[in-house]
């Protein structure tokens, strides 16, 4: 009999002084933050995760692409080289500044300054195009990051606030009786530290890399423009040496 009722006295001790008997214990109000940030993780990790995967695959594209570009096959097979890297957006640039030559009705031996900055202009936009398509839920995070320690706080408050009317009722303001709501109240501003501090990593980690391909996308169209001019500028391919040997001849 003594066994049967040290047990429960365990368990309720147990639950008491665990982070996950406090959780269970917790009110309607502080289980509804838990779950909120739980959820505000979810999703940023899940952003993180997503958003670094796609960010790494269009990094490596982009340079297999570029070693491509520079190796000799430039301007005259642009499009067939894009489609060859469909992860690439120096590849989507490329390819939009190639569809405006050809929209111009010229090609990359008879361009002028006009179809040069149209083509320009277009990979300008691909570039803004492509770039807001990475930074896709991006900023989530900084949402979460800047959001998540206040929702977590205001559960500790209204934690500590539950905890000053219990001792209100009571009559008394001892350890037994603040402690365990105190504890309480102070898992909800972990759990929002929690959510907060990993988006904020993600968040400034993914502009990072963004700002690396950006800066990159800028450079290539540049690049590429300085490229159709050179085209342009270079003197035509002369004929076959057919006439000075008709010359000898006569």
């Amino acid at each position: 009999m003594g066994l049967a009722r040290l047990i429960p006295a365990l368990v309720a001790v147990d639950t008491r002084t665990s982070v996950w008997g406090l959780v269970l214990e917790a009110g309607l109000f502080a289980k509804l933050v838990l779950v909120l940030l739980l959820v505000m993780s979810v999703l940023s990790w899940s952003v993180i995760w997503e958003r670094g995967r796609l960010l790494r695959r269009v990094a490596k594209a982009d340079g297999a692409f570029l070693r491509a570009f520079r190796g000799g096959r430039r301007l005259a097979e642009a499009r067939l080289l894009a489609a060859q890297y469909p992860d690439s957006l120096l590849a989507k640039v490329a390819l939009a500044g190639a569809s405006a030559l050809e929209g111009s009705g010229r090609t990359s031996a008879d361009t002028d300054a006009v179809s040069i900055e149209l083509a320009s202009r277009a990979m300008q936009r691909a570039r803004a195009d492509q770039m807001e398509r990475l930074e896709l839920h991006v900023s989530f995070l900084a949402t979460v990051g800047s959001v998540a320690p206040f929702v977590g706080l205001m559960g500790t408050v209204w934690g500590v606030m539950t905890s000053f009317l219990n001792i209100g009722v009571q009559g008394s303001a001892s350890l037994v009786v603040v402690a365990p709501g105190i504890a309480e109240a102070l898992i909800a501003t972990l759990a929002g530290l929690a959510a907060a501090i990993p988006a904020v990593i993600g968040y400034n980690s993914l502009v990072s890399r963004l700002r690396s391909i950006d800066s990159g996308a800028g450079s290539f169209v540049t690049e590429f423009a300085d490229a159709l001019f050179l085209e342009a500028a270079a003197p035509p391919a002369r004929p076959p040496m057919e006439a000075p040997r008709r010359e000898a001849r006569a």
